[in-house]
């Protein structure tokens, strides 16, 4: 049920529906037993009355020797009737008579449907006339039915007793085909809703998804309820927000390392003129090295800037060939074979990720081993080194920008400090991420690529 509940909309408003319905079904059945029993008791209780008195008239116009038999012709199941000399007694006593004349009639109730209730008192019948003194009754609930005295004459009393447990009915079948009939119905028009609501909230959570990686997708189509249109709205505006964004600070980056150039350029050209060597060597490794990171900021910036659209590939095969590439390069790196594995990205992007990744571990660790490792989330794409590794302290800090270890990186033959930055970056567009740990020998690169697409 639980698994239900939390699979769809759909199965929401199913269970929701079903709830009313049950509960709307048992209180009916409980009202309805409750009035049916009141109604029932009311009808039976003026009927034994009615006979009460009927006999009781008989009785005080015949011979005493015939009453025994005026009472075994009227008593019935659940109807007892006998005689008593003396006045009423007090509850408790008269309901243990009736409970006794009960037991022994022809058709006795449960003695565990008979409890004794010490709280009942009597109370005058009003209307009645005819005898010495008011017609006395007794509300017996528990037993689902009543007591009556009447006084016959001055020194005779008919004492009646009316039991029957357990005897209203439940409800006839046609309200049990009604009841199937209104549960059809539910379920139908919970499946139609729920699809109406469903429909344009899974458009949006695809949307959102895809966005999330960096996917181009077109603008939702904003139809439906006011609530469904509206949000369907201020996502699309949110969407388009976000590529402005995206696309005004790649424009800005570009920018700016290109305008770097003309600088860099007059500067180096400055820095011949110098007569001092060793000051001369220094400013001129100095304008190189922002040279190189100038160049890759701005090769970043134009590839980012790229619209390349998110198609499905064959991640294994894409892996192989640039192992491949790389070995042919004399770069020794290892693939170990994993099986086909389809997923959409954005190729080029996800090679280039790939690429500084490999290279990293091939320029500071001395090899490269990739094999991937399936996840319950999704599949991590590993590379392993046998290099000296990163500090567990620094192993969030080398993805930042341009940032090297002088201590495990050599500069002069690192790149810009662009390498793991850019990768990251590519793997969150994808909804992934980039993590470092302890290798067998070395440094272990974890790529994970969540939600494998089949």
């Amino acid at each position: 049920m639980r698994r239900l509940w939390n699979a769809s909309l759909t199965g929401q408003w199913i269970i929701l529906m079903f709830a009313a319905l049950l509960v709307s079904h048992v209180s009916f059945h409980f009202i309805y037993r409750a009035e049916q029993a009141r109604a029932v008791l009311e009808l039976r209780r003026d009927e034994v009355l009615a006979r009460a008195i009927a006999v009781a008239r008989l009785v005080g116009t015949v011979e005493p020797d015939l009453h025994p038999e005026i009472l075994r012709a009227t008593n019935t199941g659940v109807v007892r009737l006998w005689l008593d000399t003396g006045p009423v007694a007090d509850a408790v006593r008269w309901q243990e008579t009736a409970r006794e004349h009960l037991l022994v009639s022809p058709r006795p109730p449960a003695a565990s449907e008979l409890t004794i209730n010490p709280g009942l008192r009597w109370r005058d019948l009003p209307g009645e006339s005819g005898f010495l003194a008011p017609i006395r009754m007794l509300d017996l609930n528990a037993w689902n039915g009543f007591g009556l005295a009447i006084p016959v004459q001055e020194s005779l009393w008919l004492h009646t007793v009316y039991a029957k447990p357990q005897s209203v009915s439940g409800p006839p079948w046609s309200y049990y085909l009604s009841l199937g009939i209104t549960a059809t119905l539910l379920t139908l028009v919970a499946l139609l809703v729920a699809r109406r609501v469903g429909r344009p909230l899974r458009q949006l959570a695809a949307s959102a998804e895809s966005l999330g990686r960096g996917e181009e997708w077109e603008p939702l189509p904003e139809a439906g309820s006011d609530d469904i249109r509206l949000t369907t709205a201020a996502f699309n505006r949110m969407q388009t927000r976000v590529r402005r964004f995206l696309e005004d600070r790649t424009r800005m980056l570009a920018s700016i390392s290109h305008d770097l150039r003309t600088p860099i350029t007059s500067m180096r050209l400055r820095a011949e003129f110098l007569e001092d060597p060793e000051e001369k060597e220094k400013f001129i490794a100095s304008l190189d090295e922002m040279q190189t990171m100038t160049e890759a900021t701005l090769a970043f910036a134009r590839e980012d800037a790229a619209s390349e659209p998110t198609r499905m590939v064959e991640l294994n095969a894409l892996v192989e060939s640039l192992c491949s590439d790389l070995l042919e390069l004399g770069w020794d790196v290892t693939y170990l074979e994993a099986p086909r594995t389809p997923w959409r990205c954005r190729p080029n992007a996800m090679r280039r990720a790939l690429r500084n990744v490999i290279e990293n571990a091939v320029r500071y660790g001395g090899r490269a081993q990739v094999f991937f490792e399936s996840r319950d989330d999704g599949i991590d794409l590993i590379v392993e080194d046998e290099g000296p590794g990163i500090p567990e302290a620094d192993r969030e800090r080398v993805f930042d920008s341009f940032v090297r270890l002088e201590d495990s990186r050599n500069r002069n033959t690192g790149g810009a400090g662009l390498g793991l930055s850019i990768a990251r970056s590519i793997l969150r567009s994808h909804g992934g991420d980039v993590s470092l740990g302890e290798g067998a020998k070395g440094l272990r690169v974890c790529l994970h690529l969540p939600g494998v697409d089949t």
